[in-house]
């Protein structure tokens, strides 16, 4: 159920025009409150606005392939939270013949990620605005299949597990040395734990670790993580793509769950608390080493919707 009452200026509607944006899209017309009926309908294309655990996107059905993908520069605009929609990426619904559907997912940089956990949860609710029937699907990513069951209040994501893992790789920085987990759960993602999360300088060290040599082209997502009192963990994570810290990434917090079950021996399920305080909930199965029956479970919230003008 969306939950519009939220926003203080529910009843507001109106054309908000962006010269700054002219060459890639003109128009902006968001919607606050749930009726859609005074949208001139022709050549604006609905979006809607979603968040998981604070990690939001813009979310487009994109099932009659609408969306100039290769466009970097307006995904970047759209993304752009000054000028712009606002958002750390966007996520596209296609068609697919391997899945239920298919989703794609394009940082704020413009580039196209290959995985997003938080991602697929909100795909998950949108699928429900878009009155799809069902409460559970499968879902292409880069050619892999994941299961979603989508929940009033929360989305359930099968994952994949790890690809690659690495363990206690050292890092040489300018200033020291890093020992880090190096772990691929969609995504690649560098693990940190660290007893003094708060007072990581994430700004200036997530970069160097993201863009180090030893990561090859691609780079690396960072996570800081420190494990709580109350057997949880909290973690910290500088996104790659977006290339700042972020509320929240569930791929990032995947890797740490799995990170903190392996090396500290934390019992499933494991809940991980992102830096917006909404917590990730994951449940495996560790077997001589190996992992198996993943899953993530936590919110995806609507925000608002709206409709874009390309032109």
């Amino acid at each position: 159920m969306h939950r519009e009452t939220k926003l203080s200026v529910m009843n507001f509607e109106g054309w908000v025009f962006l010269p700054f944006l002219r060459n890639s899209f003109s128009w902006v017309k968001s919607l606050f409150a749930s009726s859609s009926k005074n949208f001139a309908k022709s050549s604006l294309t609905p979006f809607s606005k979603y968040s998981g655990c604070g990690n939001d996107f813009i979310l487009i059905d994109n099932r009659d392939k609408i969306f100039p993908i290769d466009n970097e520069k307006l995904i970047q605009k759209c993304c752009n939270r000054r000028f712009g929609v606002g958002a750390d990426g966007i996520i596209l619904l296609e068609n697919s013949k391997n899945a239920d559907f298919r989703m794609r997912v394009f940082n704020a940089d413009g580039t196209e990620a290959e995985m997003c956990g938080n991602g697929l949860r909100c795909l998950g609710q949108y699928l429900k605005e878009l009155n799809i029937p069902g409460d559970s699907f499968h879902i292409e990513v880069t050619h892999k299949i994941y299961s979603i069951k989508v929940d009033p209040s929360y989305v359930n994501v099968s994952l994949i597990p790890p690809t690659e893992i690495k363990w206690n790789v050292k890092v040489p920085l300018e200033e020291k040395i890093v020992t880090l987990d190096f772990l691929n759960t969609g995504v690649p993602h560098a693990v940190i734990f660290t007893e003094n999360l708060e007072n990581i300088k994430l700004a200036s060290l997530g970069p160097k670790i993201r863009n180090h040599p030893l990561f090859a082209s691609r780079g690396t997502n960072v996570n800081f993580a420190s494990l709580a009192a109350d057997g949880s963990v909290h973690v910290r994570t500088y996104e790659r793509g977006v290339e700042q810290e972020t509320l929240a990434c569930g791929t990032g917090a995947a890797a740490v769950a799995i990170a903190a079950a392996i090396k500290y021996q934390l019992k499933s399920p494991i809940t991980v608390n992102t830096r917006s305080g909404e917590p990730l909930e994951f449940h495996l199965t560790i077997h001589n080493g190996k992992i198996s029956d993943l899953t993530m479970k936590g919110p995806a919230t609507w925000i608002f919707r709206g409709r874009i003008k390309f032109s």
